[in-house]
């Protein structure tokens, strides 16, 4: 029964451990250890939240909304589990509960030293605690000893957990990195060119047709701008032309461009800004030609990203949007009643509906967003910098392409096609499983209701 990283021979050991731990309490001395930890709770958990958020790196991650609302009534129930007042709590079920708050603690990135210092402090605000309600010196020092080892016992499995599922992503980040290395660089460089050109060129129409008012988009916030920040940041992390890059554009959307907005000398400017965009374009030529073009990270059905990818682009995303306090929505589509498809065209009709259906989504869809084959006919879709309200329409449209147009199975045989669509909006919550889940539970909505619908998460969990 291995724990996280420990091996065989370690849980076997803590096991024992942990059952003759359990064990050498008698039953009155476990109801009032578990009367003073339900008695004292409330101030153990409020004083372990007051120590994690007087951290500075910590108070975006752990807002008072979201403490409030989930987190302390989830130690609450952590605490009350670890020392019930009936039956010693069992060691499987322990043990799993553990991995999975270590697990939580990976996902979302939580410092380990922060939560070994609360971790630390909550025990020693217990054990003071139970010194001043034991009844007898003989019951202090059994509770002592059983609530000291219960907590060490606990928080060694959660470290495991913690430690197996950050190994986990750091693999899982340096797959997707490499991954991205491997795209079509060619056709990825080109595509790059054009959106900055585009951008270029409206700028220029508009000062040419005297009317640049100042509302253009910025160059940080255009197609070209998202992908640099999404994508380009990942495939060409670590260059030094990468740097350059993002430093430029800060200049031209800073500096530049409030320069053509004024008026005061537009030639200077122009020339400026043309210059400017003349080095992105050298810059990200370097880049693209210092990257090694690698194999792997599309599902070949679909050319969708692997869904092995999506626990390290999610995490990433959320991280951004919470510090950058951007928008970021998932949407979930699922092909209706595909396996009627499916037995009714055989296989390989399902899998000319699915690569069908998954163009018309990567049709759809901008450069800087990300496109997962989730399941058999599901697709995930992070639509970054989007709010709830561009999420929709994305939604219909996607929705909409499915059911305009039937797709030829052969050349006599067509079939109809919807889909249901869950939309949910991040609020805050830093586990991206969360945000994944609300749109989960919305698809399942659009289906119950239906199907051929688009549903969301209005009430998407807040931070």
């Amino acid at each position: 029964m291995p724990i996280g990283s420990l091996d065989d021979l370690d849980s076997t050991e803590l096991e024992k451990e942990w059952d003759a731990l359990q064990n050498s309490l008698s039953k009155s001395e476990r109801m009032q250890l578990a009367a003073i930890v339900r008695s004292e709770a409330p101030h153990l958990v409020e004083y372990f939240y007051a120590i994690l958020q007087s951290h500075e790196k910590l108070s975006d991650m752990l807002p008072d909304g979201l403490v409030e609302s989930r987190l302390v009534h989830t130690l609450t129930q952590w605490l009350l589990a670890l020392f019930p007042q009936d039956q010693p709590p069992a060691f499987e079920a322990m043990m799993e509960q553990q991995l999975k708050v270590g697990s939580v603690h990976a996902r979302i990135g939580l410092p380990v030293q922060y939560v070994n210092h609360a971790w630390r402090i909550l025990a020693e605000d217990l054990q003071v605690r139970i010194l001043r309600n034991s009844k007898t010196e003989a019951m202090m020092n059994a509770l002592l000893r059983v609530v000291s080892s219960t907590l060490n016992i606990a928080f060694e499995i959660m470290s495991a957990g913690y430690n197996r599922d950050t190994t986990r992503a750091a693999r899982s980040e340096e797959a997707y990195r490499l991954y991205s290395l491997g795209q079509n660089l060619s056709q990825e460089r080109e595509a790059q060119r054009a959106a900055l050109a585009e951008w270029t060129q409206n700028i220029l129409f508009s000062i040419a047709a005297d009317h640049y008012a100042g509302d253009r988009t910025a160059l940080a916030e255009s197609e070209f701008g998202l992908w640099v920040t999404h994508r380009g940041n990942v495939i060409f992390e670590g260059m030094a032309e990468l740097k350059k890059v993002n430093a430029t554009i800060s200049e031209i959307d800073k500096t530049i461009m409030p320069g053509l907005k004024s008026g005061q000398n537009p030639a200077a400017d122009l020339v400026r800004l043309q210059a400017r965009v003349n080095e992105i374009k050298a810059l990200l030529g370097e880049c693209f030609a210092a990257a090694t073009r690698l194999e792997g990270g599309h599902d070949p059905q679909t050319r969708m990203l692997n869904r092995r990818f999506m626990e390290t682009i999610l995490m990433r995303e959320i991280s951004y949007a919470r510090k950058m306090h951007r928008p970021l929505s998932i949407i979930m589509v699922d092909i209706d009643h595909f396996k009627s498809i499916n037995d009714r065209f055989g296989h390989a009709g399902g899998d000319l509906v699915l690569q069908a259906c998954a163009k018309r989504v990567l049709d759809l869809t901008r450069i800087g967003d990300f496109v997962f084959r989730y399941g058999g006919e599901e697709f995930l879709i992070a639509l970054v910098e989007t709010g709830v309200d561009d999420a929709l329409n994305m939604a219909e449209r996607i929705r909409s392409a499915f059911e305009c147009e039937a797709i030829a199975i052969t050349d006599e045989q067509n079939v109809n096609i919807t889909a249901s669509i869950g939309i949910a909006e991040f609020k805050g919550h830093p586990d991206y499983q969360e945000l994944v889940k609300s749109a989960d539970e919305m698809l399942y909505r659009a289906k119950q209701a239906g199907r051929n619908r688009v549903e969301i998460a209005r009430n998407t969990v807040e931070a």
